[in-house]
């Protein structure tokens, strides 16, 4: 019996060794492969590797065009991405898989598993991309099981496959992957977006001790001045910060609400906006967009309905009263903005819902919530709604457009649409105007000006280019955005505010943005939603994700990172 159990742990011991030894070797040769790679490489072999069959990087990725397969398309890669990230995601293909490209694994009711990238999905099938590019059908009633995969399909071990130079070579090939520069035969499409001679500052709003946990949102207080609700996407949680009177040691950070119970989180998922009812002081009402996963494997947003305690200094506790949920197919594209317009209604932010390009239409489609900017009165009930639709919503009692694979009636609460991913949006104080960042697809990130009724192009454009035929309808108007940026000055736009707080700064008038990968943040200006100017005022020290406005109007930034920083405009100019 002793010497039994003493082998077994002598083997036990030698397979842990073997692969502990194996780990450590492979640690080794990736290192190997990725100091090979970052003294840089020849693009024109890497080329060749590219399109080899030891690589096989061909087999799931094209550069451009119509054609589908399983891996994202990287024609542009070299402006998303810098030289260690490329290294990084070649090599460890599943260390961190953004959701646009996740792996979704089936598990047939005959016990058969199939994983694939999520092309599409209705009533009747779900239809994946396999490693090999083929398109996998799967009827609904076939389905046993449904999952996120969290194990890339790009295979691992390249280093398998190409030597340590040929792997260099690779990488500076994908670097040289860029859109191609010159004048855009678009005026809403800069040549170049020069920073101001002298650019703004951004100021940390409060101490380093004190950063949140991957902030989202940040809204100044209806109640109290010197007082901000930052919301904290993956805790859940809502905080009251307080600013004192004298340095940043005199600052409070209180919890105001813990939505862990109700909302789920994840890598870009939780709680994501907040907006105080216009009567906030009366009624004590607030508001929140959140995810819950309760379809399967996949996540809707919520729009739900608080209240705080009598002396407005906390919420109240309790169960939220659910106004809205957005039926989504995907994890994809889920907008997050919500806000009450000057018109006391409350404004949301609708993405198209995935999969990559929007094959369903859903931004073209009014028989569904998504890809759109939607709006309701949270004051009246309506039948079995818990909000009512205002009276002038563009599609309020009509029966919409007959779409190509769409159903005639359109949804009542859709405000604007033709949108991908509309993240954050403000309004001018002076003019009323609505000012929206939808987050791009290919090419272009999009600042639109956006007004009722109005179909602003996605999917049959990206920006002011045409992107698809298939959902493209005979003498429909699509309104094109002030602005398209291109991927060499960023990848994810993120709305900001028309500057309003000083009539005698240069500033004054323009709107502010930002984009959350290259951390540039700008102004500019138009004149009948034409471009007018555009120019680089800073950079953010993090990811600026949102942009808050105190009460003296000027602006803050959020850095995903954790810290909040107010941009300081007074010795800056836009020229």
């Amino acid at each position: 019996m002793t010497f039994k159990t003493t082998g077994f742990f002598f083997v036990l011991l030698v397979s842990v060794t073997v692969v502990l030894v194996a780990q450590e070797n492979e640690k080794q040769i990736l290192g190997r492969y990725q100091a090979a790679a970052s003294k840089g490489g020849d693009a024109k072999r890497g080329e060749v590797v590219f399109k080899s069959k030891q690589a096989a990087c061909a087999k799931c990725h094209i550069l451009s065009g119509k054609e589908r397969k399983a891996g994202p398309k990287l024609g542009t890669i070299g402006d998303k991405y810098t030289r260690d990230q490329l290294i990084n995601s070649v090599l460890q293909p599943s260390a961190r898989i953004h959701p646009d490209h996740a792996t979704t694994t089936v598990v047939t009711t005959a016990g058969k598993t199939i994983n694939g990238v999520l092309q599409s999905r209705d009533k009747k099938e779900v239809r994946l991309l396999d490693v090999e590019g083929k398109l996998v059908r799967i009827p609904i009633g076939m389905i046993e099981l449904e999952k996120p995969n969290k194990i890339s399909l790009m295979p691992t071990g390249i280093y398998k496959s190409i030597k340590a130079g040929q792997f260099a070579d690779l990488v500076a090939y994908l670097e040289t992957l860029r859109q191609a520069a010159g004048k855009s035969q678009w005026a809403g499409v800069p040549e170049k977006m020069p920073m101001v001679k002298k650019p703004a500052r951004l100021v940390r709003l409060h101490s380093q001790e004190m950063k949140f946990d991957h902030p989202v949102c940040i809204i100044s207080s209806p109640t109290a001045e010197r007082e901000f609700f930052v919301v904290e996407q993956k805790t859940r949680r809502i905080y009251r910060l307080t600013k004192g009177s004298g340095d940043s040691s005199t600052d409070r950070k209180e919890l105001f609400v813990d939505l862990s119970d109700e909302a789920s989180t994840g890598q870009f998922e939780g709680v994501l906006c907040l907006a105080f009812h216009p009567d906030f002081k009366k009624n004590r009402k607030y508001y929140v967009n959140y995810h819950v996963r309760n379809q399967g494997s996949h996540f809707s947003p919520i729009i739900a309905e608080r209240t705080v305690t009598a002396d407005l200094r906390k919420d109240a506790g309790g169960k939220s009263r659910r106004l809205l949920q957005i039926p989504q197919a995907t994890d994809l594209h889920w907008g997050g903005m919500l806000a009450f317009g000057p018109d006391g209604f409350l404004y949301i932010g609708a993405g198209d819902a995935g999969p990559q390009e929007d094959p369903d239409g859903n931004g073209q489609n009014l028989s569904v919530l998504t890809g759109s900017i939607l709006r309701i009165d949270v004051d009246r009930t309506q039948g079995d709604l818990a909000y009512a639709i205002p009276r002038d919503n563009p599609f309020r009692k009509q029966p919409g457009k007959k779409r190509p694979g769409h159903l005639a009636k359109a949804r009542e609460e859709i405000w604007a649409y033709g949108l991908r991913m509309p993240w954050r949006f403000s309004w001018d104080t002076a003019t009323g105007d609505l000012w929206v960042g939808d987050i791009g697809q290919n090419l272009f990130e999009n600042i639109c000006i956006v007004r009722n009724g109005e179909n602003h192009g996605w999917n049959v454009y990206e920006g002011f280019s045409e992107f698809s035929d298939r959902y493209r309808r005979k003498g429909e108007k699509y309104v094109p955005p002030v602005l398209s940026y291109r991927r060499r000055d960023g990848v994810s736009v993120t709305a900001g505010y028309v500057y309003r707080a000083k009539k005698n700064s240069s500033y004054y008038g323009a709107f502010i943005f930002a984009d959350f990968e290259s951390k540039r943040i700008w102004a500019m200006t138009q004149k009948d939603r034409k471009l007018v100017k555009v120019r680089q005022i800073g950079s953010c020290p993090e990811k600026p994700c949102s942009f808050g406005i105190d009460h003296d109007g000027e602006l803050l930034v959020i850095g995903y990172e954790g810290s909040i920083f107010r941009l300081v405009l007074d010795d800056s100019v836009f020229d």
